[in-house]
């Protein structure tokens, strides 16, 4: 026996270790990796679930042709075959994919419909390849896997089959007990595997000398040709010199030698075959010498032919079984008499007609070639090493382990292989190492090798053993002639496989593959073919088919006539009812008013050109009248040129509600949605719309939405784009679309004229003109009166304002001009994006203020100084003439902090505080119409507003703005890979307009609260457009979702086309995220995402949280991303913040059940509790209670306010979708649509008290943003903690900040985190907002996966690798696909809120439940 070796326990592999380090760094990941295992009964369970859903395959895009798939299913075969499935497996799940397979779905298909027991053992519990205990798969041919296994590692089989069903046998422990063979080890064990060896040698060579002693036969073919020619020769040159002796003499030698063949079993026609070709290469001179040459060559082969006699017993297409030849004494010499009786015919004829042989005697030809070939010592180089010439041979089984070690290869390992009765064989199993590099590559990984076909019997175990080995040798080392080297029967049997393989004879396996592949390639034909039948058997319905559509057309035809009755009678009574307000007091006082307006100047021009041309830009200045009038002008003139009824007039308009509501008051109807008003609007939530709309005012959005159904617009006579100069993201998209749909009815005849109207107040009008094929502009003159504008040194000396040192727009007294200038400092470590935008501090200097004040040298500009607005506001009010005061604010956090400031001092208690008027875009309708009316006489109306007072509200009592210079603009945060809105300055344009807002009704005054350094020198001219500083992702969706094309040719036609790379990285962001699939196709997550404006991350979290029923927590997780700041606020004691932090979650561990200790490691689950406990106070105790609490928990107030309202919006956007319902028969209050996304009653929020389900929605919205956590390099595995101070994320080390709640966390729950950004420092990389998640979660939320179904392994976005039984991952992986198709689903049915209920869905659910709840040891 051979000698053990003892397992070495808790080492690793060097390969192990290498895989563990992380390059330039002193930490390594743990050697512990979660092992991912659930219960059998959960993997049943979901096992059976997934097959009763029977999800719905991909469809297969790429079309082959026959050559190609036959090749790509014997492919697929012959890996699944290295894999060790058996065929009748293999077939099952190549029928069941047919196109689709690939050896990935193919692997994955039998993981899941197979029974764990019928799989190979490495799929079924990810065991190693050689476990040492325990039974395992063993592959019949090479896998390309390039891996590596431990010494202890053994090869076992899975279960028995028949014969037929090649590849995979089962191996018990009784059969370990009678097995006799040698035992896997390491390469570096040569003085052990030397030693065995040898004694092998020893014994196998005395057994393998006494077989050669008994070799006895028949002479080879060879031999019985060269002395056939030889007689047929001498028989020639005989029959020439007349010589009868020599004549008889050589007949005889003839006739012997036939008998002789006919015996070995090729025909004896083949002999005269051989002599003919023979003949031809020799010439008369040289027969003799030839003669005498074969003569030698014939002695020289007699032991060769002993040593392959067993060729042609194998090889013979003749039934004649081999027997014994007869022997000397046996075979008699032919007598005289039988001599002359021998007719010899015309043999010894010169002028024999050339032999043409048969095909079999082709093949045996061939065979023959062959076998010299094969024979040729000319190959005995190629053992140089091995084995020369003389030494003596080797049983199969000492050279295989030679080999073997000579390739740095683990020992062959025998197992044994029970069949049928009594029988029994040997299988044998080598762990084969990568080689080669580039083309020449050869993979490594495990190779299981079996006879090919199956012995009866075998004289012993020796026997088995060495056949296979011999075929083992045959098949990894088919480069070497290892015939030579290795003993008898052994080596003629090497010498019939190399043979069949060189004449192309196929195995039975083989031939059963062939026979199922072309089945497969004839199944998809008939379909064609039946396809094609039936679309030529349709072709005699043509002639019905036509007169069905001729009946349709019919039908249009009366249809259509109908409608312009219909038509007519509506364009009629328009017309009448406008001639009827024409006679109204009311009305004409209203259209001397419009006259009035300085766009009314150029109106005939308007209506002219938009007759001769299909685009028309407006530009017109401030308070000419363009944004209310011109939609007028158009529905007017229709009106009144009896096409009333078929005006469809749709004006884009950021204010459409306020606009529409303007419009029909001058128009002298009802509000707009009310009967008999032919004006409407049309925003997110709200919709104003009749049958009697003929002008509709809405946002980009809502035009967009309606292309989705509508990409031509037939309905649609005129498109109106206001505010184009804003240069929004969508505003742009739309002006491509727009363009594509002018060019395409330029030579379209069919399609309706599209007319397109541009304006703006401020803008590059050319460059518009331009973008539309030179169209025509038209400018009409604003209506203003001067105005004086007073910059930042004048406010200051006008109102001898002295800036308090300890005031939030003062710079810090500690901190220099130079220090700003050196570093910014911005909260939670943000970059600033423009860093002009951070004031005045380090730009400004005395020679540009021309003033003596000094405290305007310490201003810090990039903040509002509300101390200076309130003191500024108070000035105008006591020294300047009545007027109304508007303030321009970035946002509405600033507009309620000035509110408050204001409401609060005694000059505006009483009637004067109910004219203190905010005005931004979420104040409803109804209370914006106040900023446009008339304060009493003495109280004076001060109006704060954001940009939305910059252009299409006109209040006409304005004659004092204060300008802050700031707005918020949508920006990307690459850190947080998130859009947010960033406070900025504005551009010049935005400026003026500003400016301009103030001499409305007579000369004003603008007071800027920026330098006029900043406004001269600093400012941009005008605004950058959103496509070029905002990701483009938003974008990419909607050119998917609307058909459009492929992305980059379609943004490559904007007015001011993105760059490629940022093209290139929206795009790729959306495959990473799952929205895009293979050629930039739509999935059914990029769907949903598309109808969500929000950032990707968001979206998707917000989608999976009204999916998974956790929606009230992530809508509060997603409002604090998408804020810009910490709720949070950080003291000079941080001790402090973290002890309130820690207080907190401590409180909700003890009110609720569902929560432990490891749920305190998330930072965003903080600020769920957070919120949750603010907004509880603020319903139950009131405002100035819920402002304590942010006292005592240093919470910012306004950021909480600012989540509530968020929460709202992101609650509304999921409602529209058609995800979750909204409350019946409660009022539009903010407050109780927060109430109603909170109520844990709700389906949507059946699971939000379960923190592994919120962390795992997180965790999908938060991808890949994965860190895994580092030990050091040096700590040994036994010593090994859960407390990680090193993290990794994928590229290099990181670390958590000292504001995340698991900075300082003893023991981590699981290795894994997700964080919301990077903060980069000279250093160190730190990561912010933090939450540890569970394997579970990233298997079912993280990035791609791949599943390593043999190594038990799952990679995750291509770094991230996690333990898992193949078994176990594809499940996982499934979960993924059927989610996929419940996505899919929704799609055609949106209002299917209860998809918390879904099957599938409740078992994810249950998982990440089940494997959250502590472990009991």
């Amino acid at each position: 026996m051979a000698p053990t070796k003892k397992p070495q326990k808790n080492k690793q592999s060097k390969n192990e270790i290498a895989s563990s380090l992380i390059p330039n760094s002193g930490h390594k990941k743990p050697s512990k990796a979660p092992k991912l295992l659930i219960s059998p009964e959960n993997e049943d369970r979901l096992r059976r679930l997934l097959l009763n859903f029977r999800r719905t395959p991909s469809p297969v895009t790429a079309t082959l042709s026959v050559t190609q798939k036959r090749k790509k299913l014997n492919n697929l075969y012959e890996n699944l075959s290295c894999e060790g499935f058996l065929d009748n497996q293999i077939e099952l799940v190549l029928s069941s994919l047919r196109d689709g397979a690939t050896l990935e779905t193919a692997l994955d298909w039998l993981c899941l419909n197979l029974p764990s027991h019928e799989l190979p053992v490495n799929f079924s519990n990810g065991a190693s390849r050689f476990p040492s205990t325990g039974r395992s798969v063993a592959v019949i041919s090479k896998s390309k896997k390039d891996w590596n296994v431990s010494a202890e590692s053994s090869v076992q089989e899975v279960k028995e089959v028949p014969e037929s069903e090649v590849l995979v046998r089962v191996k018990s422990k009784r059969d370990e007990e009678e097995e006799d063979s040698l035992s896997s080890c390491q390469p570096s064990q040569a003085d052990w595997i030397h030693q065995y060896m040898k004694r092998l040698e020893e014994e196998e060579l005395e057994s393998s000398d006494d077989e050669r002693d008994k070799v006895s036969g028949p002479r080879s073919f060879e031999v019985i040709a060269k002395e056939y020619c030889v007689e047929r020769y001498n028989a020639i040159k005989a029959k020439r010199k007349g010589d009868k002796s020599g004549q008889s003499q050589a007949g005889l030698a003839i006739c012997k030698l036939k008998e002789e063949m006919n015996a070995l079993g090729p025909s004896e026609a083949i002999l005269e075959s051989e002599f003919q070709r023979d003949r031809q290469d020799c010439e008369g001179a040289r027969e003799k010498e030839v003669a005498s040459s074969v003569l030698d060559d014939v002695h020289e082969s007699v032991n060769a032919d002993a040593f392959f006699f067993q060729l042609f017993d194998d090889l013979t297409l003749d039934t004649n079984p081999v027997g014994s030849c007869k022997s000397e004494e046996q075979e008699s010499v032919v007598s005289n008499d039988s001599l002359d009786d021998l007719d010899l015919g015309d043999l010894f004829d010169e002028d024999v007609p050339p032999y043409v042989p048969s095909p079999h005697e082709l093949l045996e030809l061939q065979k023959k070639e062959i076998m010299r070939e094969l024979c040729n010592e000319k190959h005995l180089t190629k053992l140089n090493g091995i084995w020369k010439k003389g030494e003596a041979q080797k049983i199969p089984k000492a050279l295989l382990h030679q080999l073997c070690q000579r390739s740095g290869w683990i020992a062959p390992k025998f197992n044994k292989v029970t069949g049928e009765g009594r029988n029994f064989s040997y299988t044998t199993s080598v762990m084969r190492k990568s080689s080669g590099f580039g083309k020449s590559r050869q993979a490594g990984g495990l190779v299981t090798i079996q006879l090919p076909h199956q012995v009866e019997d075998f004289e012993s175990i020796q026997d088995a053993q060495n056949r296979v080995a011999a075929f083992a040798l045959h098949k990894l080392f088919s480069d070497l002639p290892v015939h030579f080297a290795i003993t008898e029967p052994y080596a003629s049997l090497v010498l019939i496989w190399k043979q069949e393989e060189s004449l192309g004879i196929t195995s039975r396996e083989e031939q059963r593959r062939e026979k199922f592949v072309e089945s497969l390639l004839e199944a998809d034909n008939f379909s064609l073919t039946t396809t094609s039948r039936g679309i030529h058997s349709a072709l005699p319905m043509v002639d019905s088919c036509v007169k069905e559509n001729d009946d349709l057309d019919v039908v249009k035809s009366n249809h259509r006539a109908r409608r312009n009755s219909s038509m007519a009678a509506e364009c009629s009574s328009l017309k009448q009812k406008q001639e009827n307000k024409k006679k109204m007091q009311k009305y004409k006082d209203m259209l001397k008013t419009r006259a009035a307006l300085p766009i009314s100047e150029v109106k005939k021009d308007i209506l002219q050109k938009l007759k001769e041309k299909d685009v028309l830009v407006v530009c017109g200045e401030t308070g000419s009248g363009k944004t209310t009038q011109v939609p007028q002008f158009i529905l007017d003139d229709m009106i009144d040129s009896g096409h009333g009824g078929y005006c469809n007039i749709i004006c884009t308009q950021p204010r459409a509600i306020t606009v529409a509501q303007r419009v029909a008051d001058e128009r002298c109807e009802p509000p707009p949605g009310f009967d008999n008003s032919v004006v409407a609007y049309q925003v997110r939530h709200q919709n104003a719309r009749s049958d009697k709309t003929r002008l509709l005012f809405c946002t980009t959005g809502i035009l967009l939405r309606k292309l989705v159904g509508d990409t031509t617009l037939k309905d649609v006579t005129h498109i109106i784009v206001d505010e184009v100069h804003e240069r929004s993201l969508m505003g742009d998209f739309l002006l491509i679309i727009l363009k594509s749909l002018i060019e395409k009815q330029s030579w379209d005849n069919a399609l309706p004229k599209l007319k397109v109207i541009l304006m703006s107040a401020t803008v590059d009008a050319h460059q518009f003109s331009r973008y539309f094929g030179q169209c025509p502009i038209i400018t009409a003159q604003g209506r203003t009166h001067p105005v004086t504008t007073y910059f930042l040194e004048d406010i200051y000396e006008r109102t001898k304002y002295l800036l308090a040192s300890d005031s939030p727009a003062a710079l810090s007294s500690d901190t220099s001009i130079t220090d700003k200038l050196g570093s910014v400092n911005v909260p939670r470590g943000k970059k600033n994006l423009m860093l002009a935008g951070w004031g005045d501090s380090y730009l400004v200097s005395e020679d540009s203020l021309n003033t003596s004040y000094d405290s305007i040298k310490y201003i810090a500009s990039a903040v509002v100084d509300y101390d200076l607005l309130e003191e500024l506001i108070c000035h105008i009010d006591d020294t300047c003439e009545e007027g109304a005061i508007l303030v321009f604010l970035p946002g509405m956090s600033e507009i309620n902090m000035l509110l408050n400031r204001l409401a609060a001092s005694y000059r505006f208690r009483g009637a004067s505080g109910d004219w203190l008027l905010p005005l931004h875009s979420s104040i409803a309708s109804t209370e914006q119409k106040k900023v446009f009316l008339r304060p009493p006489k003495g109280i004076r109306k001060v109006i704060i507003a954001t940009n939305i007072a910059e252009t299409s509200i006109t209040i006409e009592d304005v004659v004092y703005v204060i300008d802050s210079g700031k707005h918020k603009e949508n920006r990307y945060n690459p850190h947080k890979k998130l859009s947010s809105m960033v406070e900025d300055w504005v551009s010049k344009a935005n400026a003026r307009q500003r400016m301009g807002r103030a001499g409305r009704v007579k000369p004003g005054h603008c007071f800027s609260l920026y330098t006029r350094h900043r406004f001269e020198k600093l400012m941009r001219p005008y605004q950058v457009p959103e496509m070029l500083r905002v990701p483009l992702v938003e974008l990419c969706l909607h050119i998917k979702l609307l058909g459009l094309g492929q992305i980059k040719p379609f943004l490559s036609k904007a007015l001011e086309p993105p760059s490629e790379s940022a093209i290139n990285s929206a795009i790729l962001l959306l495959h990473k995220v799952g929205a895009l699939e293979g050629d930039e196709e739509l999935t059914p997550l990029g769907h949903h995402l598309a109808k969500l404006p929000v950032d990707l991350l968001i979206g998707k979290m917000l989608l999976y949280g009204g999916i998974f029923g956790c929606l009230s927590p992530i809508l509060s997780i997603a409002a604090f991303l998408s804020c810009c700041k910490s709720p949070f606020v950080y003291a000079k004691d941080e001790q402090n913040v973290d002890r309130v932090k820690l207080a907190l979650l401590s409180d909700k561990l003890e009110s609720s059940s569902n929560l432990n200790n490891n749920d305190r490691q998330s930072d965003h689950l903080l600020m769920v509790v957070a919120y949750e406990k603010w907004v509880r106070i603020l319903h139950e105790q009131g405002f100035k209670a819920a402002e304590s609490f942010c006292e005592s928990k240093f919470l910012n107030s306004s950021v909480m306010r600012m989540m509530r309202e968020r929460r709202v919006e992101f609650g509304m956007l999921l409602a529209d979708i058609g995800l979750i319902n909204l409350p019946k028969g409660k009022g539009r209050r903010k407050e109780n649509f927060d109430v109603w996304f909170s109520d844990k009653t709700q389906p949507f929020n059946m699971y939000s008290q379960e923190p592994e389900v919120v962390k795992a929605i997180l965790c999908a919205g938060l991808c890949p943003n994965i860190a895994e956590g580092l030990v050091n390099r040096l700590t040994k595995p036994a010593e090994e903690t859960q407390r990680y101070a090193v993290w990794h994320d994928g590229k290099r080390e990181v670390h958590i900040h000292r504001n995340s709640i698991n900075k300082n966390c003893k023991a981590f729950q699981y290795p894994f985190i997700v964080f919301l950004e990077k903060l980069e420092t000279k250093k160190v990389v730190y990561l912010q907002d933090t939450t540890v998640v569970s394997p579970f979660s990233i298997l079912l939320f993280g990035g791609s996966i791949n599943v390593h179904h043999q190594s038990g392994s799952v990679t995750i976005d291509g770094w991230l690798k996690l333990t898992a039984p193949a078994q176990t991952a594809v499940l996982f992986k499934e979960l993924r696909l059927t989610l996929h198709s419940i996505l899919k689903d929704l799609i055609r049915k949106p209002e299917k809120s209860g998809i918390v209920h879904n099957e599938v869905v409740k078992s994810m659910v249950h998982l990440l439940i089940e494997e959250g709840k502590p472990q009991h040891t």
